[in-house]
């Protein structure tokens, strides 16, 4: 079972069906996202796990409160609610076997196809994802990455791990990727004085790329962006097409339509036309508004509830395990910044991981208590 789950983990953790259907076929593509279930099933069978409840009732709430209201987008619709379910149920069995070694070492991989991408891809635009195919994506990796450096006790490996963490966040040229980074190096100050060279590690990184941006195929108005903070100021080009502006454009779909939301994929962004002729509608960039506009705020609410849940125990369990809060925060603020979590199973794993690890703290946490009560 070993090797089963190092086989799941490497097809999910490293985003291979996705990328195979873009830099590959589509034969190729699917066959690798219908195969991962497929041994996630047999994993299951295996060694059996209890699902992860509060994602089953979210995912129960989105997707049947959302196509009831408005069933016109529901091309996939089922595909994509059976994944769902299969993963949040039968996923657990895989993700409760994951170590954090394994984890890190998986992200670390990830890590390396953006490194490799920036120093041997040209024109694709300056910004590199590996991997993820979407650079505000492989920021989210790199930064989860991160994170999980913070728990490996080898010390080598951990300064390794997160200067290309580092280095591979950055030419995301991610603005979320460069403000997590900040807010969770300043998290770590908490957990040592010591931890104050990565802020100074940043800034060497920083001043490499505008020192030799010119050598490499990077997004220039991107890096000269980054490069205004070296000198204490926060750019234009770094507010400019910024979320807020985008979720501007759904406030009042929201309030049209509060209770019950507005229907399945209407705040998920559309393409219209085909080739040439193609244009697209922008998504809504923003998890908890997704759901609001498309399933209401009842939805909406136990969303909250349950990842704001993950924050407060992980500042309740900072002293024992640091590693939740770094983890439940950055996975909240990005949510912040995406609109594909219902179908993004590298981020319902990180979720399925938090769960269980928050469990095991309240079952020992009772136990204690349960002993000194005795």
């Amino acid at each position: 079972m070993t090797y089963l789950k190092i086989v799941i983990l490497t097809l999910l953790f490293c985003n291979l069906p996705s990328f195979s259907l873009v830099h590959l076929d589509a034969t190729t593509g699917a066959f690798l996202s219908y195969g991962t279930f497929f041994l996630i099933i047999i994993y299951f069978l295996h060694k059996k796990e209890m699902p992860i409840v509060p994602l089953v009732i979210l995912g129960l709430s989105y997707f049947l409160i959302s196509i009831l209201i408005d069933s016109q987008n529901s091309e996939g619709f089922m595909a994509t609610f059976i994944k769902y379910l299969i993963f949040v149920t039968m996923g657990a069995s895989v993700i409760k076997d994951v170590t954090k070694n394994e984890i890190f070492t998986l992200l670390l991989i990830g890590a390396f196809s953006i490194i490799y991408e920036s120093i041997f891809v040209i024109d694709i635009g300056g910004r590199y994802s590996g991997f993820y195919l979407n650079p505000n994506f492989a920021g989210c990796i790199c930064i989860l990455g991160y994170c999980f450096s913070f728990s490996i006790s080898d010390k080598k490996i951990k300064i390794i791990g997160q200067i290309l963490f580092s280095y591979a966040g950055f030419v995301t040229f991610s603005r979320t990727f460069l403000l997590l980074w900040v807010l969770v190096n300043i998290l770590s100050l908490s957990i040592s004085y010591k931890n104050s060279y990565k802020i100074i590690l940043g800034i060497v990184l920083i001043s490499f790329f505008v020192s030799f941006g010119n050598k490499f195929d990077f997004n220039t108005k991107r890096l000269e962006a980054f490069a205004t903070i070296l000198d204490g100021k926060i750019s234009q080009d770094l507010a400019e097409n910024s979320r807020t502006l985008t979720w501007a454009k759904y406030y009042d779909r929201i309030l049209d339509h509060p209770f019950f939301g507005n229907g399945y994929l209407s705040f998920s962004g559309k393409t219209y036309g085909e080739d040439d002729k193609a244009y697209g509608i922008e998504g809504v960039h923003n998890t908890p508004l997704l759901i609001i506009g498309e399933a209401g705020i009842f939805v909406f609410l136990y969303f909250l509830w349950l990842y704001g849940g993950f924050v407060l125990s992980g500042i309740h369990y900072f002293k024992q395990d640091f590693l939740l809060l770094l983890v439940s925060f950055s996975l909240f603020i990005y949510m912040l910044t995406t609109h594909n979590f219902f179908n993004n199973y590298i981020l319902l794993s990180i979720s399925i991981w938090l769960f269980q690890q928050i469990e095991i703290k309240k079952t020992e946490e009772y136990t204690c208590l349960e002993t000194l009560l005795h």
